[in-house]
C-alpha cells in the first residue's frame, strides 16, 4: 500500500471545497451515508443540497449546511466536515438539528409529521478522546439507561483518528481517505482518492482551491489583527485605570487627571473615553 500523501500543497477530503465537490455527486452521498449508517439499508436519495444556507426569519443567526440529503424513506441527513475542535460540537449539533426541523416541518403540519433526521460530523480529530471511530448519541433517562426519549433525531461523529469500535469496511475506507492514506483494496476509498486527485491536478479546479485558501488566509490575518488590536486596547485601558487610581489616591483634581491622561495618550483616546474611565473609577470607590 502506498504511503499517506503528506504533501502540504495537496487538498484532501477535509478541505471545505473538495468536500463540497465530492458531495455534489448523489452517488457519493449515498455510499458515504450507507458507510456511516449501514443498518438503515438506504437504497436511494431523492433530494440533495450542498452548502445550503438557512437564515431563519425569526433569527439573525444563519447556518450553512455542508450537505443536506433526504433518502427514499424521507429521512434527513446533515453531513458536516469538521477540521478543528471548536469545543462546541454538542451545541452546534443542537442548532443544526433545530434548523433542519424548522425548515422541514411545514406550517399546519403536526409533530407526528416531523421527519427523522441525522446530524453527522466527519471530524479530523477525536472529539471525545475515547478512540472510537464512530460515536452515536441519543437522549436517555438519567437513571434508567434503557429508557430512551424517541425524538427521531440522531447525532453521529466519525473520528478519523479513532482505532476502536466496529465500523463498516467502507467507513474504514472513508477514514483512510480523510487521513490521505490510500486504500487500494477498498473500492469506495480508491474511487474517492482518484476523484480528489483529479481536483488537485485539474488546472481550473486547482485555481479555485488556491483562491479559496488565499481568502482563508486573508480572513485569518484580519481576525488576528483585530484580536491584537483588542488586546492592545485592553492593556491601554488597564494602564489608564491604574493612573487614575494612583492620582485619585493622592487627591489629584479630576481636571488634572483628565489632562494628564489626554497628554499621555494623545490621539489614542477620545475625551469621552477618558471621562468615562474617570467616572467608572469614581463609581467603584
Amino acid at each position: 500500500m502506498k504511503k499517506a500523501n503528506n504533501n502540504p500543497g495537496y487538498f484532501g477530503l477535509t478541505n471545505d471545497i473538495i468536500f463540497g465537490w465530492v458531495m455534489k455527486s448523489e452517488e457519493n452521498c449515498l455510499v458515504i451515508i450507507r458507510a456511516i449508517l449501514p443498518e438503515l439499508n438506504i437504497t436511494s436519495i431523492i433530494h440533495k443540497e450542498v452548502q445550503h444556507e438557512i437564515t431563519p426569519v425569526t433569527s439573525t443567526r444563519g447556518v450553512r449546511f455542508d450537505a443536506v440529503v433526504q433518502d427514499d424513506q424521507k429521512r434527513y441527513y446533515d453531513i458536516e466536515m469538521q477540521v478543528e475542535n471548536t469545543g462546541d460540537l454538542g451545541r452546534r449539533a443542537r442548532y443544526y438539528q433545530s434548523q433542519i426541523d424548522n425548515e422541514t416541518l411545514m406550517k399546519g403540519q403536526t409533530f407526528h409529521e416531523l421527519k427523522e433526521s441525522f446530524v453527522i460530523f466527519l471530524c479530523a480529530f477525536d472529539p471525545f478522546s475515547h478512540g472510537l471511530r464512530r460515536y452515536q448519541f441519543h437522549q436517555y433517562e438519567d437513571t434508567i439507561r434503557d429508557l430512551r426519549l424517541d425524538t427521531y433525531s440522531h447525532v453521529l461523529f466519525v473520528n478519523s483518528k479513532g482505532t476502536e469500535g466496529e465500523v463498516s469496511n467502507d467507513l474504514a475506507g472513508i477514514i483512510d481517505v480523510m487521513n490521505q492514506k490510500p486504500n487500494q483494496t477498498n473500492p469506495l476509498a480508491n474511487k474517492l482518492m482518484k476523484e480528489i486527485d483529479y481536483y488537485n491536478q485539474n488546472s481550473e479546479k486547482r485555481r479555485e482551491l488556491m483562491d479559496y485558501e488565499t481568502r482563508l488566509l486573508d480572513e485569518r490575518s484580519i481576525g488576528e489583527k483585530i484580536g491584537e488590536e483588542k488586546g492592545i486596547k485592553k492593556e491601554r485601558q488597564e494602564g489608564v485605570r491604574n493612573i487614575i487610581i494612583e492620582f485619585k489616591a493622592n487627591q489629584a483634581a479630576p481636571s488634572f487627571i483628565f489632562q494628564f491622561v489626554k497628554n499621555a495618550y494623545k490621539g489614542k483616546l477620545t475625551d469621552e473615553e477618558i471621562q468615562q474611565m474617570i467616572d467608572d473609577v469614581e463609581e467603584n470607590e
